[in-house]
């Protein structure tokens, strides 16, 4: 009579126990089979435990007992089955990889490690036997060997949960956030009905935070380097990942801007407002966009509702302060710059911007104050000369949007009326 055998812990369907036949180690071995593919473990222990009795030299119901053990989780019990499969038949692959897998189980990583490859030295090319050396290599710190190994494990079984979830496991560990959000991906496909399915659908957020985060740090410095297309690249690659994430969409935003491209700004600016509909900087920054374009009723809608939501925001109210300045509205501009001057008395632009209006109304003294305070806050000698040549010229115009020398970069700023938008470091 054939026997039946079992190697590591998947099974198929089998027909239900029928009733035992004849008392002999074939027989109690084959049923023994059976009740493991059933798993009812207690069974299949007893008819193994019979089988032996009849043929103590039996590798093969050792190694099958020795499987039943490990999934009622008697590792000891399990060891010592697999022990004596292996002093019987040393090269018995089966028994080399399932003393291998509950080594592991136990703690024993070395042990796992030298049975595992010894099975795969004897022809055993198994699923399991990849992942579990996967994970032990993961655990012994040998992350870009444990990656090979789980990539062969999926390659041998593409439905292998365990293998996907401990490659994405060791992706994180490496800081890889992308990858590691591929293979989670995967374990939530392939694995709907288990139990910590909600817990890896929270990983996969944070991961995607993480690897966004990470993506906008890199385009920050792709920015700082001068590499604008780069930064925004990798800024675009961060909104695919998150599409949630409004630093993204805020730097990409004014990275257009500074390159004149203020149309796709306004809809970076547009897409952060509908995340985050109370803050006051998107607005702030949108404004400056229309006002780029002439568009100064809608820049002046976003400029009025960022000071709704931060009354102490100093460049808010110069910003504003140009529109009302070239509408030739001086009264309200006057009063905007002098609030943006009161909130931020650093700012020479601020002070520059309301010596102009201070010349349209012919109040020179207090002009020439102003520019006096500008050219006390600018070291910079060329624009130091441009204040210069603006009070012997007294030329009643606005200077332009000024940048928040708080925010951080990328953002406009001029640090006198005639200077260029330009990047802000925090």
């Amino acid at each position: 009579m054939k026997k039946f055998l079992i190697c590591l812990v998947f099974f198929g369907t089998i027909f239900p126990l029928q009733a035992l036949c004849q008392e002999d180690a074939v027989d109690s071995y084959n049923l023994g089979v059976e009740a493991l593919r059933q798993d009812r473990l207690d069974d299949a222990v007893n008819l193994f435990t019979r089988s032996l009795q009849m043929d103590p030299r039996d590798h093969l119901a050792y190694n099958n007992r020795g499987v039943a053990f490990k999934r009622k989780e008697l590792f000891t019990r399990a060891l010592e089955d697999y022990d004596r499969a292996l002093e019987i038949k040393p090269d018995y692959s089966f028994a080399l990889a399932n003393r291998g897998v509950a080594r592991y189980k136990s703690g024993d990583l070395d042990g796992s490690l030298k049975d595992l490859s010894a099975a795969l030295k004897y022809g055993k090319r198994d699923s399991v036997i990849y992942t579990t050396l996967g994970l032990v290599r993961s655990e012994k710190g040998d992350l870009e060997q444990s990656i090979r190994d789980l990539r062969q494990a999926i390659s041998l079984n593409k439905k292998n949960v365990t293998a996907y979830q401990t490659l994405a496991s060791v992706y994180e560990k490496r800081g890889e956030y992308e990858k590691a959000l591929e293979s989670y991906v995967m374990v939530i496909e392939l694995a709907r009905n288990r139990s910590d399915v909600g817990n890896i659908e929270k990983k996969i957020e944070n991961l995607r935070t993480l690897r966004a985060q990470e993506l906008h740090r890199e385009g920050l410095e792709s920015y700082r380097l001068g590499k604008e297309k780069h930064a925004i690249e990798l800024w675009t690659r961060a909104l695919k990942v998150d599409p949630n994430m409004i630093q993204a969409l805020r730097d990409r935003g004014l990275t257009h801007h500074k390159s004149g491209q203020y149309r796709k700004a306004i809809e970076d600016f547009t897409s952060a407002m509908e995340r985050d509909p109370q803050n006051p900087e998107i607005f702030r920054v949108r404004g400056d966009a229309f006002y780029k374009l002439k568009e100064t009723q809608q820049a002046l809608a976003d400029y009025n509702r960022c000071l709704e939501i931060n009354p102490q925001d100093a460049v808010g109210y110069n910003n504003r302060g140009l529109v009302y300045h070239e509408q030739n509205d001086f009264t309200r501009a006057l009063a905007d710059y002098s609030k943006a001057v009161s909130l931020d008395p650093s700012n020479p632009t601020f002070f520059e911007n309301r010596a102009l209006i201070y010349f349209s109304k012919g109040l020179s003294k207090e002009a020439m104050g102003d520019y006096e305070s500008a050219l006390k806050l600018t070291t910079d000698e060329k624009l130091r000369a441009a204040i210069s040549e603006k009070v012997s010229l007294a030329n009643p115009r606005g200077g332009e949007p000024s940048g928040d020398s708080l925010s951080p970069l990328p953002e406009q700023s001029t640090k006198g009326s005639d200077s260029s938008d330009k990047p802000d470091e925090e």
